[in-house]
């Protein structure tokens, strides 16, 4: 047992080096860090060990309820296919005006959802807003007009606002901030596999016949059978999923201290017993990064919910039937599924973001472009491949890069919200992208999306050049003086810290 003298120094000669991308300078095998008044050595195997296991516990199970997230949000654009604006009577523009308003509420609850989310805890809020949206998808199977279907979008947009800001935070407090990207890349492309699956489960329940007790259309059989769905999966994940780290009964004691410790000194030293204060909120605000990568989730966005909402819809102006317009929607995103995977992984390995934010935009420009420019049936559809290669793998980029710029806690939990409330405000454009009055080709609606993913490059250009600015005033000492304040404040400086690097 080390003393407490020898506990103190051993955190400093850690922290007083640079915090650079997640990663302590340190390369020993072995660091011992101070917690909890005792003095804890743990090997690189060791934590390697809890990742894995981390990576086992967690990572298949917020997957798979991402996944229904997403195709609870998205069904609609498979139901529209199959009938839905005729059934209820839906004219004009009513359809749009739907899918806008799920949106705008999506907005207003991601970040009251987050902290709610840090107060109650991951393993409790995060199964109780899938249930939630399970429920309010299943109850859309009996809507019968348009203030039904106006009003069902509401609460679905309440209830599935938290989703994707949550896990994400949640995420970040097991995993450091370079191990960040990856995770988030692997859950959110559940987002891409929605679309398959999706695509797969309408077409086959199109086909077979009514389920009882329903209104008029078989389209109904998509949101009673995926809403029971979602239901049992977030009644299973109270039981499966983790709560916070220092608690949880899946780890050991050991393995709860190294999970612990390993993130506080990877964020500069944070204390353990950090309290939402209103100031570490309000941080979340003033971040330059937050705001670049807010503007590039929403512009993003605006392709991303463009072509999960309208894929089917784009298809059959292409010329194929209602059936095959389904199944063809599969591969495309199977393959975005695969590229989004490969650029997470591309993005972990060489701890950069803003470079893979810039070579699958081109992709994305490339496809879009090529929507607009041919009228070859087989060219569109290659087009398509393209696209959702070049805008699925955006969303996970930006926002780890917002979570990995944002500490302590409090101001991450906010940060990741943000985030995705600012991202949110791209649907609303791409809902209005596709209008009736502009198919069978949306040479308008694909236009927007060239003009959203060009905005999106430069965004991503301003915040490299930022960061790397800063990152040179922290390494030449321009940004000690904030260090000349007492040992609370300087215990939550957080990403303000000297010490600490903006990951790229």
């Amino acid at each position: 047992m080390s003393s407490k003298k020898d506990e103190t120094s051993s955190v400093q000669s850690t922290e007083k080096q640079p915090i650079h991308d997640g990663i302590p300078s340190p390369d020993a095998s072995d660091v011992e860090f101070a917690t909890f008044g005792t003095s804890v050595q743990f090997s690189k195997e060791e934590e390697a060990a809890l990742v894995r296991k981390l990576d086992w516990r967690i990572m298949p199970l917020v997957t798979i309820l991402y996944l229904s997230n997403f195709i609870d949000r998205t069904n609609v654009g498979n139901a529209k296919v199959g009938g839905l604006e005729k059934d209820l009577g839906l004219v004009g523009y009513q359809y749009n005006i739907g899918l806008s308003v799920f949106f705008i509420f999506y907005a207003l609850s991601e970040i009251p959802s987050n902290l709610i989310l840090k107060h109650v805890g991951a393993n409790i809020w995060i199964p109780t807003i899938v249930i939630f949206f399970g429920i309010v998808t299943l109850i859309t199977a009996w809507v019968k007009n348009f203030h039904g279907f106006m009003a069902i979008r509401v609460f679905l947009g309440i209830a599935e606002g938290g989703m994707m800001p949550g896990i994400a935070y949640f995420l970040s407090t097991y995993y450091k901030r370079h191990e960040l990207v990856l995770r988030v890349g692997i859950f959110v492309s559940a987002s891409s596999m929605s679309g398959a699956f999706g695509g797969l489960l309408a077409s086959g329940l199109l086909k077979i016949h009514q389920l009882d007790h329903l209104p008029h259309g078989k389209w109904r059989n998509i949101f009673l059978v995926e809403g029971a769905i979602t239901i049992a999966l977030g009644i299973v994940a109270f039981f499966l999923l983790p709560g916070k780290p220092e608690e949880t009964k899946f780890l050991n004691d050991r393995e709860r201290v190294i999970a612990t410790e390993r993130l506080r000194v990877e964020t500069a030293g944070l204390t353990k017993t950090e309290k939402t204060d209103f100031k570490l909120v309000l941080r979340a605000f003033a971040s330059v990064n937050n705001w670049l990568c807010g503007l590039g989730f929403l512009l993003c966005n605006i392709p991303t919910q463009g072509i999960s909402l309208f894929m089917p819809t784009l298809l059959k102006g292409m010329g194929y039937g209602t059936i095959e317009s389904q199944l063809r929607s599969v591969p495309p995103y199977v393959v975005a599924c695969s590229w989004s995977i490969f650029v997470a992984y591309g993005s972990y390995r060489t701890q950069r973001r803003g470079m893979w934010v810039l070579l699958t935009s081109i992709f994305g420009i490339t496809g879009a472009s090529i929507l607009v420019g041919s009228a070859n049936k087989r060219a569109d559809y290659a087009g398509l491949f393209l696209l959702a290669m070049g805008v699925f793998p955006l969303g996970p980029l930006f926002l780890s890069w917002a979570n990995n710029n944002a500490a302590p806690h409090t101001t991450r939990a906010v940060s990741s919200a943000m985030v995705v409330s600012i991202g949110t405000m791209g649907p609303i454009v791409s809902s209005w992208a596709y209008l009736p009055t502009d198919g069978p080709r949306y040479i308008t609606g694909n236009s927007i999306l060239i003009g959203a993913i060009g905005g999106l490059f430069i965004s991503s250009v301003i915040l490299i050049l930022y960061n790397t600015w800063e990152n040179k005033a922290r390494a030449a000492g321009r940004r000690d003086w904030r260090l000349d304040a007492d040992d609370e404040t300087v215990a939550n400086l957080g990403h303000l810290h000297p010490r600490f690097r903006l990951t790229i």
